[in-house]
């Protein structure tokens, strides 16, 4: 309750009790709206209390009630600052939500955007009224920023599908050339052939969450089936480059068993002729082995060819 100074009861004026209580109310009522934190929403309520004050009538000359009077004004005055202060409040927050939205319209991804979207339609109703003219002003800017939000999102989501539709048929089409793919016998072309469809799967879209993963698994059966087969050609390229190398040097032992007897009879001389067109015929026999075996090889027929001259 208010506390009234009592040099009021030396007042000569007697003043009627029933008004002296009603005041008394009012003022305790307009201090609880001052310090009310919600004050933007109290415009309703100081003006019904002004109206009661000037109906409640008394001796406007009295001392306690002047009083009562500079204790009203103090209220309403603190109340006006406040609701001024939490206009300008609102309205920049009003503004700033209005330009969150705008910047919404074309986000990277519609689903956080969306929760966003909501968050600021909270917020806007928690900003308080500026007034009927002012709030529908604001409120049709901040309407046409989340109908263009809106818009934009049924779009995208349009798009998309037409998007997943033809990245799903861009993945179908490279499964279908990994199948044929896997038909070659040149492991080389078949090992290009791959990696050149996997820059193109990845350089395609989604095709949807329904389809993605069950394309994937296609695609990836098909890669796997390219791997066994390069596996087991490498495998047994290895064994092939292992009996070539074999085979090699058994005639490498030929020409050193014939420089070490060059006695360049016919036959020996149709030997050491015949050697390197059985070399050739024999086939690489690896990186790891070839040069070696080539040298050697090699170095015994230049041999061999400069004993004929020497001793021909």
């Amino acid at each position: 309750m208010v506390l009234i100074s009592s040099s009021a009861q030396e007042d000569g004026n007697v003043m009627d009790e029933k008004y002296l209580e009603i005041k008394k109310q009012l003022v305790e009522k307009a201090k609880q709206l001052a310090e009310s934190e919600n004050i933007a929403n109290v415009a309703g309520e100081i003006a019904a209390l002004k109206r009661q004050w000037r109906r409640g009538g008394g001796d406007d000359e009295s001392y306690y009630e002047q009083q009562l009077q500079e204790q009203f004004d103090k209220y309403v005055d603190e109340i006006s600052k406040k609701q001024n202060a939490s206009l300008l409040t609102s309205e920049e927050a009003k503004t700033q939500i209005i330009e969150k939205a705008k910047a919404l319209a074309n986000p990277q991804s519609f689903k956080k955007a969306q929760a966003e979207m909501n968050n600021l339609m909270s917020q806007w109703k928690m900003a308080g009224s500026l007034g009927k003219e002012k709030d529908d002003e604001l409120w049709e800017q901040f309407k046409a920023a989340r109908d263009e939000f809106f818009a934009n999102k049924k779009a995208f989501y349009e798009n998309r599908s037409e998007t997943y539709s033809a990245n799903k048929a861009a993945k179908q089409a490279i499964i279908d050339e990994a199948k044929e793919a896997n038909q070659l016998t040149n492991m080389k072309e078949l090992t290009k052939k791959m990696d050149e469809l996997m820059n193109n799967w990845k350089a395609v879209g989604s095709a949807g969450r329904d389809d993605d993963e069950s394309l994937w698994q296609q695609f990836y059966n098909e890669r796997k089936t390219f791997f066994a087969s390069k596996k087991q050609y490498y495998s047994s390229l290895k064994e092939t480059f292992a009996e070539r190398a074999e085979s090699k040097k058994e005639l490498i032992a030929t020409a050193k068993k014939c420089l070490a007897n060059s006695t360049f009879t016919e036959e020996e001389l149709s030997t050491v002729k015949g050697l390197r067109e059985q070399w050739k015929a024999i086939g690489h026999a690896g990186k790891d082995n070839e040069e070696n075996l080539w040298k050697e090889f090699n170095e015994i027929l230049d041999k061999y060819w400069d004993n004929k001259k020497y001793y021909g």
